[in-house]
């Protein structure tokens, strides 16, 4: 990771087959857009895991990542609104999203980096 951070997220997707073949088939090669905003900012790598409705994102960032900085810059693309609209139709807030927000950060209860 060489000095970054590492955030994992969850998110939920709608519990209908149909928007979650949508979605993966979305996920297969985003907006190059999309990828390019993401690389700009810092985030050096990202990935999205699914089980069942939820989702779980672990995306790591360059040392100088400014999350404040990137939600900002996110919110002024007019490209990153129109994705994010579009991924609200196929994305669920968890029973543990506070209202109007989306990825919610999980806590990380173990480290085996951490262990002796």
């Amino acid at each position: 990771m060489s000095g970054g951070q590492r955030y994992c997220q969850a998110l939920d997707l709608a519990d209908d087959p149909e928007l979650q073949q949508q979605y993966r088939q979305l996920h297969q090669q985003i907006w190059p857009e999309i990828t390019r905003h993401l690389r700009r900012y810092g985030i050096t790598q990202m990935e999205i895991y699914l089980l069942g409705t939820r989702l779980v994102m672990i995306m790591e960032t360059a040392p100088d990542f400014d999350a404040a900085q990137f939600a900002a810059r996110s919110e002024q693309d007019a490209k990153v609104r129109e994705w994010e609209a579009l991924m609200w139709r196929y994305q669920r807030p968890t029973p543990w999203t506070p209202p109007g927000e989306k990825w919610v950060a999980m806590e990380r209860i173990f480290s085996l980096q951490s262990q002796i």
